[in-house]
């Protein structure tokens, strides 16, 4: 992997780490707070759930953490500020037993929103750790998938800027990111952490200009649409040019016609 890369990568780890120790942080004041079985009163939950009013003297009161059992099945354990989730807590939601699985946000709010450093697990599995900015994913992020994991810039709950892709079979992506999808330019290794694509993308998809190396001197240099060789470019085989022209959805094109095309008219004489 080259320096810059590698540098990128020990920078997203370092802030993902940072992170991570603000998120067990949390998870201890949860525990202490079960520990001494801080629940909070039913009249505490309605005023939090918005039921009840409450006068503008109490507006600005912060209430230490407490274990709110909420009426939708719900559960919050930690700090309120006026009547809302602010500050540190963990929301556990109500979870499908059939499903079994829980999903739960254990990180910073800001007026019932997360907000700040934490953690999220959804539904099907996924696990965030980073940033949060009005209740979506924003900022600095890694999300773990079943099948891999990303760490880099999210907006609006996306994938958005420059980050880091990984497959489970150490592939590994590392360049711009776009509504979610590899768009811009990246570069893309092996699990050696030999570079085998660099250049262009777009919807996920190799486009544009670029190099496709796949090892022991066979390469491809040139134009890319839609993940195949298309436009002008050159093929390598041991390291030498064996054709530089112009190609058409993966196959060279001579004179109109690719080399299958010219072969098999050549074959009817």
């Amino acid at each position: 992997m080259i320096k810059e890369h590698a540098e990128l990568v020990r920078s997203y780890n370092k802030n993902i780490h940072n992170i991570e120790k603000i998120v067990k942080n949390i998870d201890r004041m949860r525990k202490n707070a079960i520990k001494k079985e801080m629940f909070a009163t039913a009249e505490e939950i309605f005023e939090v759930e918005g039921k009840k009013e409450f006068e503008e003297t109490e507006s600005t009161k912060k209430i230490d953490p407490k274990i709110y059992r909420l009426s939708c099945g719900d559960v919050y354990t930690g700090e309120i500020k006026d009547n809302k989730l602010s500050g540190r807590g963990y929301y556990e939601f109500a979870s499908d037993i059939e499903d079994g699985v829980m999903s739960y946000y254990i990180g910073e709010f800001k007026d019932n929103r997360k907000d700040g450093h934490g953690e999220f697990k959804f539904e099907n599995g996924n696990v965030y750790i980073g940033e949060f900015k009005d209740d979506q994913v924003n900022g600095i992020g890694k999300m773990i998938y079943t099948n891999g994991e990303y760490v880099g810039n999210w907006e609006g709950g996306k994938k958005n800027g420059e980050g880091v892709y990984s497959w489970s079979d150490g592939y590994k992506y590392i360049g711009e990111f776009k509504g979610g999808k590899k768009d811009g330019f990246g570069v893309c290794y092996n699990s050696a952490g030999t570079i085998v694509y660099e250049g262009g993308w777009k919807d996920d998809q190799i486009h544009g200009m670029g190099k496709y190396d796949w090892g022991n001197g066979k390469m491809y240099e040139g134009e890319f649409l839609h993940g195949k060789k298309h436009g002008k470019g050159m093929f390598y085989l041991n390291g030498e040019v064996v054709f530089d022209g112009d190609w058409d959805c993966d196959k060279p094109y001579i004179f109109g016609k690719t080399l299958d095309e010219i072969f098999s008219a050549l074959g009817d004489k």
